[in-house]
């Protein structure tokens, strides 16, 4: 488990904490969606947890490390990975393959060991049969979805992503979404920082940051049955949730949790 026990980060110069007071736990095989406006410190949030910065005040543990203890600064990384939005700023390899295995071959991963790591890794994500494929001819969709193996063949518990489908088209953005299924499925603890509360529906918990402390921590079904407070929040709604909304204050019968164009279809003409 992520613990992050009454955090607060200072960055040097700034007027203000980025965060100030966070406390929240990531546990394995649970998906948490972080948004929040510009600067309410949904970045730096994430970066607390996987030591690539440490806390002002306050403790940030993974599996029970503290962040703070220097000798246990790689083994907090290979269980914290973390995918950048851009995922040029990530890749390294010439080609897909030698990128998913650059981390873990730098741990001294044995080289069997590394060949069955980065094939696992690649399949994930649905990459298998682009192992020699040059990152510079992957779609975009394709590239995050190689960073995320590339994060993947260190064998994390937990995956922190900072906005991982901001770049990305309709199809592209499907993709990615499908991978962090699967591997919440498979057990992998999931934080995914997002503008788009859609991308996050099916998070077990929402938590929306402002002015570097927490203005909401609930399910995402319960926010936007309420598009009232999402938008004092700053959230868009999907526009199916507006179109529900309409609904029901006309009379009809749509339930809260109907949030998808399926579910609204469905509960307005069941099967």
């Amino acid at each position: 488990m992520i613990e992050l026990r009454d955090v607060r980060f200072v960055y040097p110069g700034a007027r203000r904490p980025a965060l100030d007071g966070v406390s929240l736990r990531v546990e394995p095989g649970r998906t948490i969606g972080l948004l929040g406006p510009n600067g309410s410190g949904k970045s730096t949030l994430v970066r607390l947890m996987n030591a690539l910065l440490l806390p002002t005040d306050g403790t940030v543990s993974v599996d029970g490390i503290d962040t703070g203890d220097d000798a246990s600064v790689w083994t907090i990384r290979s269980r914290v990975g973390f995918v950048q939005q851009n995922p040029d700023n990530q890749i390294v390899g010439t080609v897909a393959e030698e990128d998913v295995a650059f981390g873990p071959e730098n741990l001294g991963v044995p080289p069997a060991e590394l060949r069955v790591r980065v094939d696992d890794a690649l399949a994930a994500v649905g990459l298998t049969g682009l192992e020699r494929r040059e990152p510079h001819l992957l779609s975009e969709g394709q590239k995050q979805r190689l960073a995320i193996a590339g994060a993947l063949a260190l064998k994390p518990s937990y995956l922190v992503l900072d906005e991982p489908t901001a770049m990305l088209d309709g199809a592209g953005r499907a993709d990615v979404l499908a991978a962090l299924a699967a591997l919440r499925a498979r057990g992998v603890g999931i934080v995914h920082i997002t503008h788009h509360l859609e991308d996050v529906l099916g998070a077990d918990r929402v938590i929306v940051l402002a002015d570097g402390r927490i203005a909401y921590d609930g399910t995402p079904v319960e926010l936007v049955g309420d598009p009232s407070r999402a938008g004092s929040l700053g959230i868009d709604v999907p526009p199916i949730v507006v179109l529900a909304d309409a609904l029901r204050r006309e009379g009809i019968a749509v339930p809260r949790d109907a949030v998808t164009a399926e579910g609204v279809v469905e509960s307005l003409w069941p099967s």
